[in-house]
């Protein structure tokens, strides 16, 4: 396992065999005899078109969020290490390592389809073959709609979905997926697009990242392209117009044949023919739509007409700010996530804004792709940390900014009130207010970390001396790290820098583990060593050795230890030894043993030997019948039966009762050996007063000793009250 604060990357880890069904045929050799082959059927189970939720561990960019994502390639991380490689896309069934089936697709909204929970015979698209169509996780699941214009722009290659999955391993220790992880391997599956701005129409974009099913696909992704210099981002094809249409009718659109007044199809801009069927009557009925008045109705239905432009991503449709449309589908999903299935509510609210009918419209064909798992975000602005460096503006604090020129034939603006200027030092430290514990109103010193020149190093040793530039002791608390200046006033710098940095560290899920960990594991085992060392009669051995490179298992060394002990009398601490075979009581059986077997077994004995002297007595049992209850009903229960029924089921009842609620017992005799005590202790003499209860661990130990005085008086030569008490037992025993 890799050291804290490394990782190693693998290419894949791939199973012993792929997902499906297998006939496992068993046979046996070198036998005297004939063995028939045995034949099992296993079933290797996978994910195929859902993705459990135990075993995703994480994703990138988190899902709802809002944020600058374009530096960086969203991604899922998978617990089971073998996942992408436990189906082969092409229909073989051995796995491939360069062919998972897997693959993490980003969309615009308005670029794709996503479906409604439909069967999962839908969720491919028509013609693909799937290798067993019957093995499949769940019986409905939901897929994206691409075209093929779509696919081409921003789907992967065969050859890049290799390299977009891989296999990593961490420390357990040293990752925020502790919680959910086991062994410290995960599979990662990223995506080939950069989540980025739009910058040209300086507005967010929000996206979708979809982990697709590419089996039986592969011949319909992208074939490889020369690289380019430059990147202008785009939508890859706009279908967002379609949510301008107003039907008050579902019907035009489940038919295909309702008008799009002024809209051009992709497939009609690129001058190719329409496909036949709905797609064919939704063209043609576009095209008729265009001499159109802009307002037009369908069976007396008005429908509202779309904005003129098209659908290839070349002009924008008259829509919505796209700022409006993310808040509001934020807050729809946290609205969602409040409600009690919202597992199923979050995910299908991030789904609103990708579920326009797209293939009741494209003329182009229209590729389905199984989504496992799906989740929303929104790049919101293209700022990083450079771009935000750069822009930073270098004045010292307490610069005041420069007033924009006045615009001519405007008047100027009202001069702003007279505020007295900050307190600034040419340290960079600023007077700020400050309110103590107790209350009082003071002012106090702070300083970030970006100063206007190079500043000594504040060490240990103070502004002066040989250990100024020695580290700061350990602090504790961001009290401990106060200043008092000469002027008299505190420097908060370093306590505030102490309190912020606490917090962004208690912000990390990893430093939390952490914690967690440190307290269940360390803190408990110190607490446990405490008790250890007051209860045990050897010395423990120390927590840490050797400069921290070895590290003592403290319950294995007292794990030893006990059972050293243990082994030196273990007849008094565990007890006697049992023998290894115990025979139990000897049956006694009275009368003829064949018999007592074919009364048993319901047999005529005198007819069985009668027969078998004439053709052997195996013959003569298979030619027997084998009594066979009856059915329910076919006998008839008369009152003795009843009687003796209700008068077992009594006795049952009763005993249960008496293992359950006992009868309290007395205080114990005085117990005294020989015969005579035997007789009092049969009539009473030495049995205890009204009101002397004891617990039943005494009654326990009282009957010990009265069966050890029995066995002393029995061994005294009394044999014939013990033979007279053995027969009793028999009889007893025997049944009647």
């Amino acid at each position: 396992m890799p050291k804290i604060g490394h990782f190693v990357l693998h290419s894949n880890f791939l199973p012993q065999i792929t997902a499906g069904r297998y006939e496992l045929k068993t046979e046996q050799s070198g036998l005297p005899f004939t063995v028939a082959a045995e034949t099992t059927h296993v079933h290797v189970a996978a994910p195929r078109f859902t993705m459990p939720t135990d075993q995703i561990l994480s994703s990138f960019p988190p899902a709802n969020a809002e944020g600058a994502f374009g530096d960086r390639l969203p991604q899922i991380v998978l617990k089971r290490r073998t996942l992408p490689w436990e189906r082969n896309p092409s229909g073989a069934t051995t796995p491939d390592a360069n062919k998972p089936w897997l693959a993490l697709v980003v969309v615009a909204e308005g670029e794709a389809e996503l479906s409604t929970a439909v069967p999962v015979a839908e969720c491919v698209t028509p013609g693909t073959q799937l290798l067993d169509s019957s093995d499949k996780d769940v019986e409905q699941g939901l897929y994206l709609g691409v075209t093929e214009t779509v696919v081409k722009k921003i789907f992967p290659t065969e050859a890049d979905l290799a390299l977009l999955v891989h296999v990593r391993e961490v420390d357990i220790r040293d990752t925020e997926l502790a919680n959910g992880d086991d062994d410290g391997w995960l599979a990662v599956v990223l995506a080939n697009r950069l989540p980025v701005f739009d910058s040209a129409g300086n507005k967010p974009v929000r996206y979708m990242a979809c982990l697709v099913n590419v089996e039986g696909q592969l011949p319909s992704l992208p074939k490889p392209a020369p690289a380019f210099d430059h990147f202008e981002w785009v939508l890859a094809q706009d279908w967002s117009g379609l949510a301008a249409v107003a039907y008050e009718s579902g019907d035009a659109v489940v038919m295909g044949g309702a008008p799009l007044t002024g809209v051009t199809l992709p497939a009609q801009a690129l001058g190719r023919a329409p496909r036949s069927g709905a797609a064919a009557k939704t063209a043609r009925a576009s095209s008729r739509a265009a001499a159109a008045p802009p307002a037009s109705t369908l069976a007396g239905k008005a429908i509202k007409p779309l904005a003129a432009g098209t659908f290839d991503g070349t002009r924008n449709l008259v829509q919505p700010a796209a700022a409006d449309q993310w808040r509001q589908t934020t807050a729809h999903v946290a609205a969602a996530a409040r409600d009690p299935d919202a597992k199923r509510l979050v995910r299908d609210t991030m789904g609103l804004g990708f579920r326009y009918p797209i293939g009741r419209y494209a003329v182009e064909r229209v590729l389905r792709f199984p989504v496992l798992a799906h989740w929303s975000f929104t790049t919101s602005e293209g700022a990083t940390f450079e771009t935000l460096m750069q822009d930073l503006d270098v004045g010292l604090l307490g610069t005041l900014p420069v007033a924009p020129p006045a615009e001519p034939g405007k008047p100027l603006p009202a001069p702003r009130p007279v505020q007295a200027p900050p307190e600034v030092v040419e340290t960079g430290h600023l007077s700020l207010a400050h309110r103590a514990r107790r209350g009082d109103a003071l002012r106090a010193w702070y300083r970030g970390p970006c100063v206007p020149f190079a500043t000594p190093r504040d060490g240990s040793g103070g502004s002066a001396g040989d250990d100024a530039e020695a580290p700061l002791a350990l602090a504790h608390a961001a009290d401990q790290l106060k200043r008092v200046i000469p002027d008299g006033r505190e420097d908060l710098t370093l306590a505030a820098a102490f309190e912020i940095g606490r917090l962004l560290a208690l912000s990390q899920l990893s430093v939390v583990s952490a914690l967690l960990r440190f307290r269940a594991e360390q803190f408990g085992a110190g607490r446990v060593r405490e008790i250890l060392s007051e209860a045990l009669p050897y010395d423990l051995p120390e927590l840490v050795a050797n400069a921290g490179e070895q590290r003592v298992d403290l319950g294995r060394f007292v794990a030893v230890q006990v059972i050293d002990e243990l082994a030196k009398t273990p007849e008094h601490k565990l007890g006697p030894r049992r023998p290894v075979a115990d025979p139990g009581r000897a049956l006694k059986v009275e009368g003829d043993l064949d018999r007592l077997i074919a009364t048993g077994l319901g047999l005529d004995l005198d007819a069985l030997r009668r027969r078998g002297d004439q053709v052997g007595l195996v013959a003569a049992l298979e030619e027997v019948a084998v009594p066979v209850a009856g059915r329910l009903g076919d006998g008839k229960v008369g009152a003795r039966d009843v009687l003796a029924l209700r008068a077992a089921l009594q006795g049952e009842l009763q005993r249960t009762l008496d293992i359950a609620a006992p009868p309290k017992v007395g205080r114990p005799p005085v117990l005294r050996s020989g015969r005579g005590a035997r007789a009092r202790g049969a009539a009473g003499a030495a049995m205890p007063g009204e009101g002397d209860a004891v617990d039943a661990l005494d009654a326990l130990i009282a009957g010990a000793a009265r069966r050890a005085a029995d066995q002393a008086g029995a061994e005294a030569g009394d044999e014939g009250a013990d033979d007279a008490t053995d027969e009793g037992e028999d009889d007893q025993e025997s049944p009647r």
